[in-house]
């Protein structure tokens, strides 16, 4: 009985501490969120090196793999479909494992072995080579691809970093060097702590390299890899950031011991179970979340992930004929947004996918709710609170992105579209919703302290940003909406 006691209290205090643990990392209210501070033009951001040093290291590992990538592209038919995958919403709490989705994969038998022995044949290489990362990357930093409409949104996601106390460097990657303009690149951004790279420089002829024809989805896996940051936050453009990456997502976990972390999406996920076959797997994966996965932001870390980084560029290079439709199967928003956490799965490496359910923020426009962008949370208050709610408690899991992609906020596109207009009366909308939902949702009036960058931006630079050129009173429609609605 004395034994039994003691195993008793010795498991109450092992509880105790666990609790006390939790409870005083996670936040308990919305004060706990990040405050947003105006920029400070004088603040010291993170070295962006100008070396050619990194380039030429960065050149040389692509030359190596593209090469081997080539030499074991798929060498069949594309991918056919019998029928598109239906979008099927799950609920943001729902966390049961994935069951295998109906194969809508046409293809014959002799396709598919066709595509296993390709597949196969590059693996062996991947997993049979050592890649010394230490000797081609350096630092942390952020990636983001921008270029014509995508510069715009990248530069509000570039300003809301700074205005969260982030001084990590920004490489901005454009697909080539008519996306490249001069003065916002070589003076703007620079004040900013950013930079831009030519994504065609590292794929040019000439230098052992194999030439690809990319595009779209394909850049962002090459922007990964031929930044020159060992660890990265990758931003689409219009994700906007609202938690310090620094000190919120690097140095925490689940990041620092899987290097790896991807957000969910809506919907369930609608790959085609021949993926696994033509992968090499034994069987089709038990452990994975019902939802899919949603690519607008990721945190990588190439020291521990080279190698699922180098597969899911092969998944990209032929994602459009093969690996696209296999992953998802034709469903809306079908790209590379599987590709990241296939490659983790079949290489069998550690990632962390955030388990709390995107939700959505949105408006009315007079005839319906649509919906404006997508928020994704912070991945160490959801590692804590799956850990606190198996004890039955709750916790607050705090914004950590806004996926504004609908519309994106682009200046120039804002105020040419007519998305700030009730269709039926013409008044002018918030997009996000109330003052007071923000504030219950975000702490804040995040649309109003965005919109104060847009006019900033806009204003500043509607004469000098190639794609808001030539747009009428830019400037004054952005700060009439702005006096007008906040």
């Amino acid at each position: 009985m004395r034994y039994q006691f003691r195993a008793l209290c010795l498991t109450l205090s092992t509880f105790l501490l666990f609790y006390l643990y939790i409870a005083d990392r996670l936040p308990t209210s919305l004060a706990d969120f990040p405050s947003f501070n105006g920029i400070d033009s004088n603040y010291e951001y993170g070295e962006i090196s100008e070396t050619d040093g990194s380039y030429d290291s960065v050149q040389s590992l692509w030359e190596h793999w593209s090469n081997i990538i080539y030499k074991n592209r798929p060498r069949t038919q594309r991918i056919h479909l019998s029928s598109n995958a239906h979008i099927v919403s799950t609920p943001s709490n729902d966390n049961e494992p994935r069951k295998p989705p109906h194969n809508r994969v046409s293809n014959s038998e002799s396709d598919i072995e066709s595509l296993r022995s390709s597949h196969a044949a590059f693996l062996e290489t991947l997993q049979s080579e050592d890649i010394e990362v230490g000797d081609v990357y350096n630092g942390t930093g952020i990636v983001t691809v921008g270029g014509g409409e995508y510069f715009g949104p990248a530069i509000v996601s570039l300003h809301m970093l700074r205005r969260i106390g982030c001084t990590l460097p920004v490489e901005i990657f454009v697909a080539d060097t008519s996306e490249y303009e001069p003065t916002l690149c070589e003076e703007y951004l620079p004040k900013y702590g950013a930079k831009c790279l030519v994504l065609s420089d590292f794929l040019k002829d000439g230098n052992g390299a194999h030439r690809f024809e990319v595009t779209h989805y394909q850049l962002k896996s090459l922007a990964m890899l031929f930044s020159s940051f060992a660890e990265i936050l990758y931003l689409d453009s219009d994700s906007i950031p609202l938690a310090n990456p620094s000190t919120d997502l690097f140095s925490t976990e689940p990041y620092t011991s899987n290097g790896l972390v991807i957000w969910p999406d809506f919907w369930i996920a609608t790959e085609s179970p021949l993926f696994y076959t033509i992968a090499g797997l034994p069987s089709f994966p038990t452990n994975l979340p019902k939802s899919s996965s949603e690519a607008g932001q990721i945190l990588l870390n190439k020291n521990m992930h080279i190698k699922t980084l180098l597969l899911a560029i092969y998944y990209n290079i032929f994602g459009p004929d093969y690996y696209y439709p296999l992953l998802s199967q034709g469903v809306l928003g079908q790209g590379d947004k599987e590709t990241f956490m296939a490659a983790a799965v079949v290489l069998e490496e550690p990632y962390y996918r955030v388990k709390t359910g995107v939700t959505s923020v949105g408006r009315n426009n007079g005839h319906e709710f649509k919906g404006s962008g997508m928020i994704q949370h912070h991945p160490s208050d959801d590692l804590l609170s799956s850990q606190f709610h198996q004890h039955g408690n709750e916790a607050v899991v705090r914004p950590a992105f806004v996926h504004a992609n609908t519309p994106k906020m682009n200046a120039g596109h804002l105020v040419d579209e007519g998305d700030l207009f009730n269709i039926k009366d013409k008044m002018r909308l918030r997009l996000w919703g109330s003052q007071a939902e923000q504030n219950m949702v975000f702490g804040v009036d995040l649309e109003k302290e965005v919109w104060e960058l847009l006019v900033e931006t806009g204003c500043e630079l509607e004469g000098i940003l190639g794609e808001w050129k030539g747009r009428e009173k830019m400037c004054e429609r952005l700060q009439e909406h702005w006096k007008e609605v906040f």
